[in-house]
């Protein structure tokens, strides 16, 4: 008798955090022209996962795979968006529009994630009021009513590490649960908002590293 099928929720953090990994390797076998795709191909460009994890994984939401063809890539596709919420969109406000910022702003990958930067704020006056990204940068001041007035749960953090704090504190009163902080600071929040710390310098030492 088939697993009941479990909602992204209720499996283990490990397989939860594998399913963004599958998913952008799926696209990548879509935009190539391939229908089909094996585990062990899904897998290949994965470090320290195995075609056995993906198949434990998987077999937590359902039956997809083939014997003898694999997965068909547009149905599976189609399932993890679904799993992993992508397939709405979710908009995020963005604090910081220095090079990093413009960066983020520029990127259309976020779009294959169901992710849109609608709001963009700086205190920079030549930024004021420009587009960038197709998106208006407005004054740090109205940020607050900006955001409660969308409803906007996700924010981006890229401002100088001296002015990240006051910059969550002012998203966290305007609604936002949910931060993804560049700035080289850790902040405090209340223990109901998320904060991810992307250091992106830490980062490049561990590639060092390896190299």
């Amino acid at each position: 008798m088939p697993n009941e099928k479990k909602d992204i929720d209720e499996v283990p953090k490990e397989t939860a955090g594998r399913l963004p990994l599958y998913l952008r390797r799926l696209l990548i076998c879509r935009e190539s022209g391939k229908e089909w795709v094996t585990s062990n191909e899904l897998v290949e460009d994965l470090p320290g996962i195995r075609s056995s994890n993906l198949r434990k994984d998987l077999s937590f939401f359902g039956d997809y795979g083939i014997q003898g063809r694999g997965y068909n890539v547009n149905r599976l596709i189609d399932e993890l968006s679904e799993l992993l919420r992508v397939n709405r969109k979710v908009e995020v406000a963005l604090a910081g529009v220095g090079r990093l910022g413009t960066a983020l702003l520029n990127y259309r990958g976020f779009k294959n994630w169901g992710f849109e930067i609608s709001l963009a704020f700086d205190v920079d006056s030549d930024l004021i009021g420009s587009h960038v990204g197709g998106v208006r940068v407005d004054n740090a001041r109205v940020m607050e009513k900006k955001v409660k007035a969308r409803d906007v749960k996700v924010g981006i953090i890229s401002v100088p590490a001296e002015e990240a704090q006051s910059t969550a504190n002012s998203m966290i009163s305007a609604g936002i649960s949910n931060i993804a902080n560049f700035s080289a600071v850790l902040l405090e929040t209340p223990n109901q908002v998320t904060v991810t710390q992307v250091d992106i310098t830490s980062t490049l030492e561990v590639l060092t590293f390896y190299q």
